[in-house]
């Protein structure tokens, strides 16, 4: 997801890599806590602490009640 805010708003350099910076990942906006189901959360950690970012992306889509994101490309350096 958060790659998705910072695609949206980003310089696209050349290669399609995402120009990170602050004025971009401010832009960000997450899901009030309060509206995560607990279950949910404590997913999201476990993910999170083993790096799983299939899973991660999964749970995200969850979070923000969404079926899928759109396509867009760009070059996945995270793994």
């Amino acid at each position: 997801m958060a790659l998705f805010f910072v695609w949206s708003y980003a310089v696209k350099m050349r290669g399609g890599y995402l120009r990170f910076q602050a004025q971009y990942l401010r832009r960000i906006r997450l899901p009030d806590p309060k509206t995560i189901p607990k279950a949910l959360a404590k997913s999201i950690k476990a993910a999170f602490r083993k790096r799983d970012f299939a899973t991660l992306d999964a749970l995200a889509l969850e979070a923000y009640s969404l079926a899928e994101l759109p396509h867009f490309d760009f070059v996945d350096t995270r793994r």
